[in-house]
Order: C-alpha cells, then structure tokens, then sequence
C-alpha cells in the first residue's frame, strides 16, 4: 500500500514537473496568456477534486440531469429557456451556500456524499445565446478530469454538439455521452435508431467511441423525489438512470479517480504540444525557404559580379584597342617624318604638334570618351537592373504566407515581425530603385574614374575627360622627341643621329602609350571592382536584418522543436506508467 501511495506521489511530482516545463516553454516562446494560465490551473487542479463538467446544447437537460445524480430537485436550475447562464461549480459543503467567484463563475455547496470526492460543473448550452458564458464553458473543458456530454433524443448530435465535441477530443478527455429524455422516445426501435445515428456520426466524424446511455432524468428526478418505494423503483427502471449510475460509480472508484486525474493533464500537454509542434515544423519549414530566398540572393550577386566582370573585360579591351590603334599610327608616323628631307618642318615645333595631334592621335581623346561613357551608363544600367531583381524576389517572398489559424492559436510575434522584416527590407530596396537618379550615379562614377586616372597619370583631368588625360602624357612626349631632334638636325648631327633618334622616339612613344594603356586598364579595373562591391555590399546590406531574423529565429525554431520533443517524450512515459496496472489503488 505504501509503496503504491508512494508511486501515486512520483507521478504527480513529475507531472508537476512536466506542466511547469511547458509553462516554462509557452512563456519563453511568447504564447498567448490564455495558453500559459491554462497550464498554470492544471498545475493548481493536481491538488484539486476531481473535476467532472457536464456539457451539452442549452434544454438538453443538463441541469435536470445533475439534480437527478445528485438526489436534490432545485441544485441546478432547470428551464426551457436557457436558465444557466453561468458556469455553475458543485463543490461538498456542510450546509447549502452560494458565491460568486469569478466574472460568470458561482460556487455552490451541497452536502451530498457524491461531492465529497468530485466536484461537478454545470455550463451553459454549446450554442449558449450570450457568446461569453459558450467560451467560459470552452475553458472549463482542458480542466475537467471527466466529460459528462448530454444531449436529447429529440435533437441528437447537432452541428454545434459535433463541434464542441471535436474540442474536447482534442484535449483528450474521456467522454460519456448521454442521450437524455428517453421518455419521448417512442420504444425500442426508436431508441436503436438514435443510438445508431450517434455512433455513425461520433464514430466516422470524430474517430470515437464513447460508451453511449440513455435516459430521462426528468423519470430520475421523480423517482428520488418519490422515495423508496415500487413506484421509485418502477421510475428508476423506465428512466435508464440507475444503469449510468453504476457505470459511474465503477468508473469513479478511488482508483479510477486517481487513473483520470492523472490523465487528464497529459491530455492537456499533448493538445498544446501538438498545436505548437504544429506551429514550429510549419515556421521551420518557412524558414528554410527564408534561408533559400538568403541563399538565392546570394548566389544571384556572385553571378551578378561575375557576368560583370566578363563583361567589363570585354568593354574595356575595346578601350585599350583605341590606344594599340593609336601606338600603331605613332609608329607610322615616326617612321615617316623623322627624316632628314623633313628638316625644314620639323623645327617648326607647332607646325610638328598639330600634325602630331591630327594625324596619330586624331579622335582617340573622343573615342576613349565614348567607350568610358558607354562603360559608365552600362554598369549604371546593371546595377538598376540588379536592384529591381532584388525587390521583385522580395516582393515574391512577401507572399509565402502562414496559416493565419494557427499563428492565431499560438500567438507570438513571429508572423508579424516576419511580415515587417519582410516588408521594410522590401521597401528600403523599392526605396533604392524609385530614389535610383541614374545621370547623378553616372557623374559620380565619371568622376571616380576621372580622379583616380588623373592621380596615376599626374595631369590634371578637370573638363578634359579620360580621353584627354590619356593621351596627354603621349602627345607631350611626341613633341618633346621630335623638338630635340630638330635641334639636333640644325646642328649638323643629324646625318649620324638620325636613325637612332627615329628608333628612340618609336620606343620612347611605344613605351608610354604601352604604360599609358595598362594603367588606364589597372585604374579602370580597380574602380569598376570597388563600384561593384559597393553596390553589391549595399544590396547585402538591404536584405541583411531579414537574414539576422532568419538565422535567430531557426536557432529558436530548433530549440523549440527539441523542448517539445523532450516534453513529448516524458508525456508518453507518464501515459504508459498511469495505464500500467495498479495505479490509483490505494
């Protein structure tokens, strides 16, 4: 006996234990008060009387039937109407008392032997006029340790019933269904008719099998209130009463007690952790997506950057052409009027830089110029494009919606905070695009170029434009070698000089356009990466608080997922040591 007293105390300390760990959990995930408090009364309802609730459609006959199990005519108020329009708690007293406890809660003292062990809860109707007293009743189902669900024979298994009763499946309550107001039944066929509508309708809609009894309690009330007697007993047997009796006597033993008031809280933990699991595989799921939406953005900049990159090499070979074209021409040019024969003109210094400029550097300046503006408004007209990619997959994923149900079961932030991530991230991104002044982007790109040209090249670059930066070191160089060598010519040397000063400007010439053309390209290139990542590094940054959110989240996702396994799994040991045999007797 000791030794089963003291296997009774464990499993309820551990019960205790398992409702403050999802106490614990509901807290931390943020669930709605409701949630939390409900965990909170199972945790108090341990050290309660057991808690029978008695539920059903208002003029079921619910109150005429607690009076009847309960011997006393005027406990429960009774009418057609729907009389009880508060939750009514049936507790043991000394003497009859009454109070209010709560909003649309009274309590009620009776000495009868029944409530000594039980306490009894009388609802209003499942389709209770006054909404308030219909969701009080909802409340109290999670709490009971037994479900006593009445309806009439005339209106058995309605709409609203079915509904009610789908609640209190899912919070894994034991039901008795009873079929009250067997005297308007008209014999045994219409009683197996009804029988086997209620059956097929609970058996197929809601999966159970609830043991099924009917009877009149309107016969039971008057059979106790006759006393005993053949007449009591002849009412007593036509109202199908005494056999419900017994099966709730049998059922409520000390140790059947003990069974469903151990249970009924794993009933509780399993409906919650099912909602939330529910909730956190779907928030999981989503969040993967989120992680591949991340992911996808990602790899759409490093595509972005290499297509760039590609592309740039090929624009920019275009421009070194323009110099190697301008080499070549120098090199002509050198080779043709270095000459002896062209003495006369080539110390005329103006006269040789006009040509110079005329003939070999003719429209490199313009050309350049053309080619770094066309470089400039494509990589502008890129980066508008990439950005409007952004915002349309963001757009896209604004539209992976939750099941609004659920989230309203669970409550917490997640949904919404997604939602706002979602949509800032979205318009600061729309933000860039519709803000996106493509000629002011062109001219500070124009100019970031121009200025790192200018400080590789040292000349100033100002109106002149790339192109004239570039060539301006060549042109410079032309006329200084052919300045000398007009000199030189003058002063007789040129006979013996000639060729080798032709030579020299050749190389000199070719030496400086070749230079010129790879710092141009090593420039150019430079500023084009550092646009690049820039731009890239912005786009990252837009979509950054969503990505922080992603990653948090999934963290708490998984530890959620892990809690709730854990409680999960200490619930089904419960369940197999409370329906081991031997527990609850005492």
């Amino acid at each position: 006996m000791r030794i089963l007293d003291e296997r009774h105390k464990a499993l309820v300390e551990r019960e205790q234990t398992l409702l403050e760990s999802l106490s614990a959990f509901l807290k931390s995930f943020g669930a709605p008060q409701e949630d939390t408090d409900l965990v909170e009364r199972k945790l108090a309802d341990l050290e309660e009387l057991f808690l029978l609730v008695v539920v059903g459609e208002f003029n079921a006959g619910k109150s005429a039937f607690i009076n009847a199990l309960l011997g006393e005519s005027e406990l429960a108020r009774e009418g057609v109407t729907p009389t009880t329009d508060r939750i009514t708690v049936l507790r043991y007293g000394e003497s009859p008392s009454e109070r209010e406890r709560r909003e649309g809660v009274v309590e009620r003292e009776y000495p009868s032997d029944f409530l000594r062990e039980v306490a009894i809860v009388d609802t209003p109707g499942t389709n209770a006029i006054i909404r308030h007293h219909e969701e009080l009743s909802r409340g109290f189902v999670p709490r009971s340790d037994l479900v006593l669900f009445v309806t009439s024979s005339d209106r058995p298994f309605t709409e609203s019933e079915r509904e009610y009763l789908e609640l209190i499946r899912d919070w894994g309550k034991k039901i008795i269904l009873v079929v009250n107001k067997l005297d308007l039944l008209r014999g045994e066929e219409d009683r197996e008719k009804v029988r086997l509508f209620i059956e097929e309708g609970v058996r197929s809609m809601l999966g159970l099998k609830p043991p099924i009894f009917f009877v009149s309690a309107y016969l039971a009330g008057k059979a106790k209130a006759t006393g005993p007697g053949l007449e009591s007993d002849a009412l007593l047997n036509a109202s199908g009463f005494g056999e419900l009796e017994l099966y709730i006597m049998d059922l409520l033993d000390e140790e059947g007690r003990v069974r469903l008031k151990l249970e009924s809280p794993l009933g509780v933990v399993e409906e919650i952790v099912r909602r939330y699991g529910l909730s956190v595989e779907e928030r999981v799921s989503l969040l993967e997506d989120d992680f591949k939406m991340t992911e996808n953005v990602e790899s759409q900049l490093e595509l972005y950057k290499e297509d760039m990159q590609r592309d740039f090499e090929a624009r920019m070979a275009e421009i070194e052409n323009i110099i190697l074209q301008m080499n070549e021409r120098g090199d002509e040019w050198f080779e043709e009027n270095i000459r002896l024969s062209n003495v006369r003109e080539l110390v005329r210094r103006d006269k040789v830089q006009d040509r110079f400029q005329e003939e070999v550097v003719a429209d490199t300046e313009k050309r350049i110029d053309e080619r770094v503006q066309e470089l400039i408004d494509w990589m502008i007209d890129r980066n508008l494009k990439q950005w409007r990619s952004i915002v349309e997959y963001v757009n896209r994923r604004k539209q992976a919606r939750y099941d609004e149900h659920i989230i309203g079961e669970v409550g917490d932030n997640f949904e919404y905070n997604r939602s706002q991530l979602l949509q800032s991230v979205g318009k600061n991104a729309n933000d860039v695009v519709q803000r996106y002044d493509r000629e002011y982007e062109s001219q500070q790109l124009a100019l970031s170029l121009q200025g790192a040209v200018a400080q590789t090249a040292a000349v100033e670059v100002g109106a002149l434009g790339l192109g004239a930066a570039a060539v301006a070191v060549a042109t410079t160089a032309a006329a200084d070698i052919t300045g000398i060598t007009a000199a030189l010519l003058i002063a007789g040397l040129g006979l013996f000089i000639l060729p080798h000063r032709r030579r020299k400007a050749r190389e000199e010439f070719r030496e400086k356009t070749d230079s010129l053309r790879r710092r141009l390209g090593e420039v150019v290139s430079r500023q084009f990466d550092t646009e690049i990542e820039r731009s890239v590094e912005r786009m990252r940054e837009a979509i950054a608080p969503y990505t922080r959110f992603v990653r948090t989240e999934h963290v708490r996702m998984t530890e959620a997922r892990s809690t709730l396994s854990g409680i999960t799994s200490e619930a089904e040991a419960l369940r197999d040591e409370i329906e081991a045999p031997g527990v609850g007797a005492s």
